[in-house]
């Protein structure tokens, strides 16, 4: 009689065919994140009016040479340098300067930071690498925060403007992945990318200052953080890509203060003490903000053994920078909004996409995330679908109607750029910041929003009295007459 042995099947190919099938299974959603993601940011792209503040960019940018877009931008967009209107500058160079040709750049700024995500969720994650968290899993909740961000209203309504917080929000995620790699790997490489978009993103925006503050107090005081010691080559990064702005930053501060002293942040309500509480609910929106809160508690619950290095980072990107928005609020002048921690949403929805990823019934999973999505997307759907803004628009081809030439002063004073840009070259028309002396010479008094409100408002007020007709009223725009 004989007998047969038989050693039991190895599970490693069923454990690389399981991995690979994951992998398939991230790669079709990060596909699908970049062609939602994509077909919500370019939707009637361009069928609104430009806002004052993308006025702002265009009136800088369209100055004929670097040097006085360098100039133009100190004064036009104070408290900023000059990164996203260079850019802008050699796109309109290009492409011209309609408004669908200037948000085209953003919005396709705003598909590469859909990409930029699912890399940097994944580097978040290999911090906990040495744990052995399953590649499926790695793939699969870097991708679905991919997804939740592309279709999120936040992170579609800030890539849809002509302004710098695509490219700040391109910079900061480059530089986070970043971060994370050269603390795990080092390398000269990934240190000179530490530096180069640290530069780039404060260059964008100064409140990207707040990003990188919170991941050097995560350098300094987490156990991930400190486990190379004190972790001196990605600090020394971090702070090279400072120091290299030095030099721009006296005049730029000074603009700050000129911009401060003005009211230009007088829009931005003081925060209440819960406010870093709601500041993800008033960016995410009512409807997906309690899921996307549960699935987030969720995700830490679940792997705060596993992933306990990757989700400590997450908290510090997540809270850190909106806390010291808060502290700055607080002690300085408001500034708690969204725009000014764009990438702290960012780890909120990888906490959501982890809680997602650790749900073990698979049909369950599937219909959380489709939850999530649809949830988000339906918030972002009903803002794109109102009806397009364009006051502007009518108010120039009024002002065309009345006369062939005139001298129309327009309060706020930042309000001018944008009549500027719409009123046609071959008119003689000549667009003036509102001053006492720019009233009284005009023919046409155009008021926008709450100019009454804004600081001179006194001035907007006494000069009104002089005006007595109403040539054009449409939402917020009134165009007067003598």
């Amino acid at each position: 009689m004989t007998t047969s042995s038989s050693s039991a099947p190895s599970p490693q190919p069923e454990r690389v065919r399981a991995a690979e099938e994951s992998r398939r299974l991230a790669l079709t959603l990060l596909a699908a994140a970049i062609i939602l993601g994509g077909a919500l940011r370019f939707f009637h792209l361009g069928a609104s009016d430009l806002a004052p503040d993308e006025a702002a960019s265009w009136a800088a940018a369209a100055a004929p040479g670097v040097a006085e877009v360098v100039r133009r931008q100190a004064v036009l967009n104070p408290g900023k340098l000059a990164a996203y209107e260079l850019l802008l500058h050699g796109w309109i160079g290009l492409f011209g300067s309609g408004v669908l040709a200037m948000r085209t750049l953003s919005a396709l700024l705003g598909i590469v930071a859909i990409v930029l995500i699912y890399w940097t969720a994944g580097e978040v994650l290999a911090l906990d690498e040495q744990h052995e968290q399953a590649i499926d899993s790695t793939d699969y909740a870097a991708a679905v925060t991919a997804l939740i961000a592309a279709v999120s209203l936040t992170m579609v309504r800030y890539t849809r403007e002509a302004r710098m917080y695509p490219l700040l929000m391109v910079a900061a995620l480059a530089q986070t992945a970043l971060v994370l790699r050269s603390h795990r790997r080092g390398g000269l490489a990934n240190y000179a990318g530490v530096s180069l978009f640290t530069a780039l993103s404060i260059a964008a925006n100064f409140s990207a200052i707040f990003l990188v503050a919170a991941q050097g107090l995560w350098l300094l005081l987490s156990r991930e953080g400190r486990r190379y010691g004190w972790a001196w080559k990605p600090l020394a990064a971090l702070a090279a890509g400072v120091i290299v702005l030095l030099p721009f930053f006296g005049v730029a501060i000074a603009n700050s203060a000129v911009a401060l002293h003005q009211g230009d942040l007088n829009w931005i309500s003081p925060p209440a003490w819960w406010s870093p509480f709601s500041f993800f609910n008033r960016g995410t929106g009512t409807l997906p903000f309690p899921l996307l809160l549960m699935l987030a508690a969720w995700g830490v619950i679940a792997q705060w053994r596993r992933l306990r290095d990757a989700l400590v980072f997450a908290l510090f990107w997540m809270y850190g920078p909106v806390l010291l928005l808060f502290v700055m609020s607080l002690a300085v002048t408001p500034l708690l909004v969204e725009r000014y921690a764009l990438s702290s949403f960012v780890p909120f929805f990888f906490l959501a996409a982890l809680g997602i990823s650790n749900i073990p019934s698979a049909p369950i999973r599937a219909g959380a995330l489709a939850l999530a999505v649809l949830l988000s997307f339906a918030h972002t759907a009903a803002f794109l679908i109102k009806p397009p803004s364009r006051q502007w628009t009518h108010a120039v081809a009024h002002i065309q109607t009345y006369s062939s030439a005139a001298t129309i002063v327009v309060a706020p004073p930042h309000g001018a750029n944008l009549l500027r840009y719409y009123l046609p070259p071959e008119g003689r028309y000549v667009a003036s910041e509102f001053t006492p002396d720019a009233c009284a010479r005009s023919e046409l008094l155009l008021l926008w929003d709450h100019a009454l409100e804004e600081p001179g408002g006194k001035q907007v007020d006494k000069c009104l009295a002089s005006f007595h007709r109403v040539l054009f009223s449409e939402k917020d725009v009134r165009i007067l007459i003598r």
